[in-house]
């Protein structure tokens, strides 16, 4: 912890704050699992015997990570409330989830998700998710996550000596991917997503802190309002470069749905619920963390934009969680704020790389290499493949230190481009008793040739459309068009899948409710569908009075 030490802005408690999160999830990730590394359910899986509150933590810790802080707050100071408007957009993605795909996937025992995609198709789309997931999580999560922390560690804690810079960084991304691969790699999933648990309980003290402090100072919610309505939009118009409304709104069936419903690392989480009633309240309790996490970054921005107006003139708005930090968090609660953030990148990087390691392990090396492959050394294997992993994505990190920033910001677009093809693919394969695997095959591959088409011509050379490049949810939009013409176009075109492909799988009304026995224990108070319904009516709530705010002010 030496490179921690240098920084004149942490004294004694602050380090030993920090000290003890670090302490404290390190000790917490091994006592979990002392009894389940011996079978495969038990390590990628977690024995199968994750509670709700469980669940629906980690699938929100997994999805913020360090970066976050800085770049959201950041998006926040530009485009105010607008840029909230995509994680609350999650209300319907989960509710795809929730009566779509989990009833399927918890029913019948999946470990990943490019195993559903053979069940249904073949082998063939089996392994280009599982690569194309592989390459995504070292060379996007993971690398960007440990870069994005140790400049956040770097630039906040004052551990700017030129000479020591990049140096600083990277003792920053190795003190964090040893501590973090140590417990994981140990545990497995049942150490990550108890630890995701508790550190999503320390990220949202840290994170509530922030906008308290920040539209207090900037003289409450109701000024803010008053003096910048605008930032209190939550729908820009088509041609806004980062959050258009024709994008925000299309993006669950693009991105949102594969990501939400089909990504190794958010999905595994419900697939290792204790049972079907715990993996449903689980996405019911993310729903309701997806309330609250927006306005952690939200406010702050908005904040930032009247306490330092200087940082758009100077291009400078990733700086504005920095100097809220400086500014606004006291000497002593410094650690609290850096263990907040440790508490993002930890449980990001620990959630993808079991993730990771799951595929690795169960997709090639289990179907590939060793078919006869016992349990122990299943779990032996994964504890290898994620440790190189894990490396893998420190010697990626490395190399956006030396990089320059565009194309840090490149690589965090590489979902958009994976996206479109494979949420087709996953929800034709539940609601279309036709889609068969050659349709699956070409779509795949013709979305990805498309994307490429779309985004290097056809954008570039249409004058009219090239207002709506810069906005890369348009591109995944067009792209999925595509792709649901293409599915459809090929599966009529060639013969039906075989009647095994399809049996058991086709979506039907059953997916709507738990299985009797479940729906007989759990009732009453404990019915996840009232949960739900107030889970979405608050998002709708927050809609209208964004929408009301808005008349109110057009009629003064």
């Amino acid at each position: 912890m030496t490179f921690l030490a240098q920084s004149a802005s942490l004294n004694t408690l602050d380090l030993s704050i920090f000290g003890f999160y670090m302490l404290a999830t390190v000790a917490l990730g091994f006592w979990v699992a002392r009894h389940a590394r011996s079978k495969p359910t038990d390590y990628f899986l977690g024995e199968r015997k994750l509670p709700w509150y469980v669940v629906g933590a980690s699938m929100i810790a997994a999805d913020i990570s360090s970066e976050t802080f800085i770049a959201n707050v950041g998006i926040a100071y530009l485009y105010g409330m607008a840029s909230g408007t995509t994680g609350w957009q999650a209300w319907i993605t989960y509710s795809i989830l929730m009566v779509v795909f989990l009833p399927y996937y918890v029913r019948t025992g999946l470990y990943t998700m490019p195993q559903f995609l053979e069940r249904r198709y073949n082998t063939a789309c089996r392994y280009l998710f599982s690569a194309s997931l592989v390459v995504g999580y070292i060379v996007a999560l993971m690398a960007g996550s440990l870069y994005a922390g140790g400049l956040a560690l770097q630039s906040i804690f004052g551990l700017d000596i030129a000479a020591t810079q990049a140096g600083n960084i990277r003792w920053a991304i190795v003190f964090f991917a040893v501590v973090t691969g140590a417990y994981t790699i140990y545990g497995g999933l049942k150490s990550a997503a108890w630890t995701d648990f508790f550190q999503m309980l320390v990220l949202l003290t840290a994170g509530i802190l922030m906008p308290v402090l920040a539209v207090h100072k900037a003289g409450g919610l109701v000024e803010l309002a008053k003096e910048y309505p605008e930032k209190f939009h939550v729908f820009l118009p088509p041609t806004n470069p980062q959050f258009p409304w024709t994008g925000v709104f299309t993006a669950f069936i693009t991105v949102g749905l594969w990501y939400n419903c089909a990504s190794q690392h958010m999905v595994q989480r419900v697939l290792a619920a204790r049972n079907e009633w715990h993996a449903r309240m689980g996405v019911v309790a993310a729903g309701f963390l997806r309330i609250v996490t927006p306005l952690m970054f939200v406010l702050p921005g908005i904040a930032a934009y009247k306490l330092f107006p200087e940082l758009e003139t100077q291009h400078k708005v990733d700086h504005a969680y920095l100097l809220l930090v400086k500014t606004l968090i006291p000497v002593g609660l410094k650690g609290l704020v850096l263990a907040g953030m440790a508490a993002a990148l930890m449980s990001h990087v620990s959630t993808v790389l079991n993730s990771t390691a799951t595929l690795l392990t169960m997709d090639f090396y289990k179907q590939l290499l060793r078919p006869t492959a016992g349990d122990r050394e299943q779990v032996i294997f994964g504890q290898v493949i994620g440790t190189c992993a894990l490396i893998a994505s420190v010697w990626v990190s490395f190399y956006f230190i030396a990089s320059p920033e565009a194309l840090f910001r490149l690589v965090q677009r590489i979902f958009f481009w994976i996206a479109p093809p494979f949420a087709v693919v996953f929800l034709l394969g539940l609601l279309w008793r036709r889609a068969n695997a050659t349709a699956a095959v070409v779509t795949i591959l013709s979305g990805f040739a498309f994307r490429a088409v779309l985004e290097f011509v056809i954008l570039e050379r249409v004058p009219a459309l090239r207002a709506y490049k810069a906005a890369y949810q348009h591109g995944a939009i067009v792209t999925w068009t595509w792709c649901v013409a293409v599915m459809a176009a090929v599966s009529l075109a060639t013969a039906p899948p075989a009647e095994e492909k399809t049996a058991g799988i086709i979506w039907n009304r059953s997916y709507l409710s738990l299985l009797p026995e479940e729906r007989a224990k759990y009732t009453g108070a404990k019915d996840f569908r009232i949960w739900w319904a107030v889970f979405v009516l608050g998002i709708l709530a927050i809609y209208a009075f964004f929408f009301w705010f808005q008349f109110v002010r057009r009629s003064q």
